[in-house]
């Protein structure tokens, strides 16, 4: 039995992608891999969206308590300690911090280069150097490093000159419940909870500038006077960042048109994706682009940027457009709203597609990459 430590910090409310990956991940290789006993390193963060006491129940897997906070320098002498005691003999961290000084192989998840890509969406000066400092040590000291998508992979090969043959891309998977069917009854009760009295165009993710929501709002502003549908955003602002969704919101004096709902509990999202007439997402730049799977997986056509990882997503089974031209994404999303048939398509292709995105596939070709170190 290999002894296998997973950093599992992440899964909190703050790091909403990277907490689902990393939950989902560890409880699916776990579930898969009975013959390796799994040490998950928790931290202190609140965490109200995964079921930490079914993975606690599996035979092999032992919860932690790991170093904290996040990022800090102490990390470095800690988890050399802390990997030692646990006997670890490899060590997955799911996002860029790898302790340099580790006595065992370690694996790095990528999921995104944007601040590489897009520096001025840096919240400050002084993070950019302590990111690139986290990025080059953790990109050199990996054993193997797992790109959640091709586009990750091209941009790790050419802004730090990894060797490909040290990347694995192993796309992230959506949950089985967005699949499942809502009925009528929840649907109309979670209109009435959300005051969501007309059809409405959907984005999700944290509002954040690489988003483009600014666009997106240009682009309503620009179809509203000919539809009935509001325009509707799941997540927060980030604080970090102007708001730019909300001033593009007063600017063209939508505010009885727009709704931002913020957080909202896991439970709710299959129903919310399921009430949207599309789920729109203009990023110029994603890792991966998992509220577009989601979607899909709902039944829920997408419009798409033609942009970074989401092509990789969505394939033939959404829209794509330039996230950089206003004028395009207002006439995609014009052309779905006025297309049933169109819309009707895409629905069934995108739970096609989605279907092919599981965590049982994420955990198998993980698990290669587990063996091939551990045996090698």
């Amino acid at each position: 039995m290999r002894r296998i430590a997973f950093d599992a910090r992440y899964v909190n409310d703050r790091y909403h992608g990277i907490g689902r990956y990393a939950f989902r991940l560890v409880e699916a290789i776990a579930v898969m891999a009975s013959e390796h006993h799994f040490i998950v390193f928790r931290g202190r963060g609140s965490d109200s969206r995964f079921h930490w006491q079914g993975l606690a129940a599996l035979p092999n897997v032992e919860l932690r308590e790991g170093p904290w906070p996040l990022y800090g320098p102490h990390e470095q002498f800690l988890w050399p300690l802390l990997l030692r005691q646990a006997q670890a003999d490899l060590f997955h961290s799911p996002y860029i911090v790898a302790p340099l000084f580790a006595s065992c192989p370690v694996v790095i998840t990528v999921h995104d280069l944007i601040f590489d890509r897009y520096p001025a969406y840096m919240p400050s000066a002084w993070a950019r150097p302590y990111y690139r400092l986290l990025m080059t040590w953790g990109t050199r000291r990996a054993r193997r490093i797992i790109a959640v998508s091709r586009a990750t992979a091209a941009d790790l090969t050419r802004i730090y000159r990894m060797p490909p043959e040290k990347i694995t891309v192993i796309p992230e998977g959506v949950d089985p419940h967005f699949s499942q069917p809502v009925d009528e009854d929840q649907l109309r009760s979670l209109s009435r909870r959300y005051h969501l009295p007309r059809p409405f165009i959907l984005t999700v993710g944290v509002r954040r500038p690489h988003k483009n929501l600014a666009r997106l709002v240009e682009a309503f502003a620009a179809i509203a006077p000919e539809t009935a549908h509001d325009l509707v955003f799941i997540g927060p602002a980030d604080p970090r960042f102007p708001d730019e969704a909300l001033q593009a919101v007063a600017r063209h004096q939508l505010n009885g048109r727009v709704h931002f709902l913020g957080w909202v509990p896991e439970a709710d999202l299959p129903g919310l994706y399921a009430l949207a007439t599309m789920v729109v997402l203009p990023s110029v730049i994603e890792g991966f682009g998992l509220p577009a799977l989601e979607a899909m997986a709902c039944g829920t056509p997408v419009l798409v940027a033609d942009a970074s990882a989401l092509p990789e997503v969505v394939g033939e089974a959404g829209m794509r457009v330039d996230p950089y031209d206003v004028a395009a994404l207002a006439e995609a999303m014009r052309k779905l709203l006025r297309d049933g048939d169109l819309r009707r398509r895409l629905g069934q292709a995108g739970r096609q597609r989605a279907a092919m995105f599981t965590w049982q596939e994420a955990a198998r070709q993980l698990l290669q990459v587990y063996d091939d170190l551990l045996l090698a």
